[in-house]
């Protein structure tokens, strides 16, 4: 169970990422910040590589959990004495992988993107942190392929919720609001057509 004092350690680590950027991330500043000696700090995280693996870790797992959560929200394909409609539950993931990554609007989510910018940044072009980054994006990737799409329609729609996520990770210029809700909504609706027999 983690303790109270690591996940003030972490939050505190995480607004001082958001707010100031990798330069940020001073471990003393982040110890007063969570209201926590630097020997506490640095009882949990003994150097800052440690400090933002961890925070790697959390944001994956916080994207892992939401995404979960909206999986196992969807509603049940209907019951009847007669076969459920074909495709009642194709997309589920693919549905609940853009709901996790973007808004209704084409924007990201949550603060994630913010967060990764400033994490890449911190971990270098060749940290071991990366690889973890990659494995997660992998099996996030590989649950496309059972969730009753064509290959193609997966490959699009993963595509663009990765790319708007990663437009707003860049700084690139995002959709306005109306496109990126009609943006959205043809790529729900792509979820909703089962694979082709």
């Amino acid at each position: 169970m983690p303790s109270p004092a690591r996940d003030r350690l972490l939050n505190a680590a995480e607004a001082r990422l958001l707010s100031a950027g990798p330069g940020g991330l001073v471990l003393d500043a982040i110890a007063a910040d969570a209201g926590v000696s630097k020997g506490g700090l640095l009882y949990h995280f003994p150097h800052k590589e440690a400090l933002v693996a961890a925070l790697c870790a959390r944001m994956l797992e916080r994207f892992d959990e939401s995404l979960s959560g909206l999986r196992d929200a969807a509603p049940e394909p209907a019951e009847s004495s007669a076969q459920p409609a074909a495709g009642a539950d194709t997309g589920v993931f693919a549905r609940a992988y853009l709901a996790s990554t973007v808004t209704d609007d084409g924007k990201p989510a949550d603060n994630s993107a913010q967060l990764m910018a400033g994490l890449l940044a911190t971990l270098g072009r060749d940290s071991a942190h990366l690889e973890a980054v990659r494995a997660r994006f992998a099996e996030w990737h590989e649950a496309f392929a059972s969730d009753g799409l064509s290959d193609t329609t997966a490959a699009i729609v993963r595509l663009a919720a990765d790319g708007l996520w990663l437009s707003a990770l860049l700084g690139l210029p995002q959709l306005e609001p109306d496109l990126g809700r009609r943006t959205l909504e043809a790529l729900r609706e792509m979820t909703r057509e089962p694979r082709s027999q």
